[in-house]
């Protein structure tokens, strides 16, 4: 079963993203850039995947962000930004989508 991940749907423009992996038996941290609509094969370090699934995209609160995230199922928290006093609302929601496929060809 093949492995893929890729940025989600409400993502349109390219995103960097910093993550862990193993590389010779040692955790280091990388950046990886990301374009929407185009699917990744996922190798098996459990490191990155795991730092994969965590990665998170926090931005300021608005209704049609919300309203986007709800229609494509999406999960989110809602939190007020620690910063400013928490005066601003703001939306956390996860940036990667992990597919697991049954042949080669996926749809993205």
């Amino acid at each position: 079963m093949a492995r893929y991940y890729k940025l989600i749907d409400p993502i349109k423009t390219a995103t960097t993203l910093n993550v862990a992996q193993n590389q010779d038996g040692k955790s280091t941290y990388i950046h990886i850039r990301l374009e929407p609509g185009q699917a990744y094969e996922l190798n098996e370090d459990q490191l990155f995947i795991r730092s994969l699934k965590n990665a998170k995209i926090d931005r300021r609160y608005s209704e049609h962000l919300v309203n986007e995230l709800k229609a494509l199922k999406i999960n989110y928290t809602e939190h007020f930004c620690k910063s400013c006093g928490g005066r601003a609302k703001r939306i956390s929601y996860p940036v990667v989508e992990i597919i697991e496929a049954e042949s080669e060809e996926i749809d993205v």
